[in-house]
């Protein structure tokens, strides 16, 4: 019983979320979708950077870590690559999604500066 209102309470916050963001950043965002864990973003290249901005710096959200980025490639499709960014908030205990599709020419802002957080930063040799 315990579980199931937990559940319950858990889905209404990241319906919360979703509502929230959809009112406050209208202009950044043009989907938001509640996950089994957490929220779906989606945004285009340009706007990544302001966006993954405001969720590390929100009082509300606190998406403070960037935890992965995982590239999908999506062959038949017209954004060629789903570039996905996944963020966590240590105080809420939540996790949004930022994806951006892009072809293969396109490029995208690096986030390895503003989510350091004095961190080394080490890169894959290929």
């Amino acid at each position: 019983m315990l579980t199931m209102i937990l559940q319950r309470n858990f889905a209404q916050c990241l319906i919360d979320s979703a509502n929230l963001l959809r009112m406050s950043v209208p202009d950044l965002v043009y989907s938001v979708t509640p996950t089994s864990d957490g929220l779906l973003l989606r945004t285009t290249p340009s706007k990544l950077r302001t966006l993954s901005m405001l969720l590390r710096n929100s009082s509300y959200q606190q998406f403070r870590s960037l935890v992965d980025i995982a590239v999908v490639d999506k062959l038949r499709s017209g954004g060629r690559f789903a570039v996905n960014y996944l963020f966590l908030s240590m105080t809420t205990n939540q996790r949004a999604i930022v994806q951006v599709f892009v072809s293969e020419t396109s490029t995208i802002p690096s986030l390895a500066v503003p989510f350091a957080n004095g961190q080394r930063l080490f890169a894959a040799a290929g």
